[in-house]
């Protein structure tokens, strides 16, 4: 064989081989990883029942206000939000009965996850006095949770998660009770009495966090009525309220007003919003004393529409 002849079978055995190699190569697909907790917040981000639940829109807006311990007329501004999710669920190579919580019936054993969404507020407080307007910064966190039961499987819908239940408030329950009761004879508590139920699993991953399902919430009508009472639930400071929601002029924040002096019952009246496009809607409560100001905490009361 000449050393023409030899190269050229040398050639010819390299571009078999290179061949073979981009035919297996074409022939093997490119597998997606999986990752649950991203698809649980790509779930809070974009579906239509978690935008609405874990909305910030209309929380924070600039109506006037007042407060019995302050002579001034009170404004806030929003002056910026931040967003954190942190998802928990039982990892895969745990053992089974960690995995899996049995609801039984047509739910069977299915994986269950919490979801926690903080959102963190900076608000300018403007108090205005006949002479003189002075200006207070403060910050606070909301706190809401997510509750997702994996329903499908990998082929569904972000991997198969639903959500199946929600909290407005967290595991500490707020200083005060509050009840609702809508014109159109929907009657719920807006405390930690609201969410009945715990998640099954009996993995420490999964934080026990009460929760209330989407379906077994109350129904309000549009356009009906609206009346919150809050009762002080501890012997500290009294509590001074502001309730934030939607009424036919659009979102208000407005300081419950103080009806009952003995036992410390606030009440606010309003008519809710009619042809509201959301499924789910939220009463945001701001709750202050004297003493703490402008240091505030506040918790969200769902219903349905």
């Amino acid at each position: 064989m000449s050393r023409v002849t030899g190269f050229l079978v040398l050639i010819s055995i390299a571009l078999a081989i290179v061949g073979v190699a981009a035919l297996v190569g074409c022939g093997e697909k490119d597998v997606p990883v999986i990752v649950d907790a991203d698809e649980l917040i790509r779930y809070v981000n974009e579906t239509y029942e978690a935008r609405d639940l874990f909305r910030t829109s209309g929380l924070i807006n600039s109506d006037p206000y007042t407060v019995s311990f302050d002579s001034a007329v009170f404004h806030d501004s929003l002056v910026s939000h931040t967003r954190g999710i942190e998802t928990f669920l039982v990892p895969l190579d745990r053992p089974l009965d960690e995995v899996y919580a049995d609801y039984g019936g047509y739910i069977g054993r299915v994986r269950e996850s919490v979801v926690r969404v903080e959102d963190r507020f900076t608000i300018q407080i403007s108090r205005v006095y006949s002479d003189t307007t002075l200006f207070d910064t403060t910050q606070f966190f909301l706190d809401r949770y997510g509750f997702f039961l994996k329903l499908g499987d990998d082929s569904k819908p972000y991997v198969g998660w639903t959500l199946w239940g929600f909290n407005g408030i967290g595991t500490v329950a707020p200083p005060l009770g509050v009840t609702l009761e809508s014109s159109s004879g929907a009657q719920f508590r807006g405390d930690l009495g609201l969410y009945p139920d715990l998640p099954l699993s009996h993995s420490s991953a999964i934080p026990r966090v009460s929760y209330i399902r989407l379906t077994a919430m109350d129904t309000v009508l549009q356009g009906s009525r609206l009346l919150l009472t809050a009762s002080k639930a501890s012997s500290g400071r009294p509590t001074f309220q502001l309730v934030s929601d939607y009424d036919s002029d659009g979102a208000f924040t407005r300081a419950m007003h103080r009806y009952d002096t003995v036992n410390i019952i606030d009440s606010l009246s309003y008519q809710t919003v009619s042809g509201n496009p959301r499924l789910y809607n939220l009463v945001f409560i701001q709750v202050l004393t004297d003493q703490s100001y402008p240091i505030r905490s506040g918790f969200v009361v769902p219903y349905r529409w």
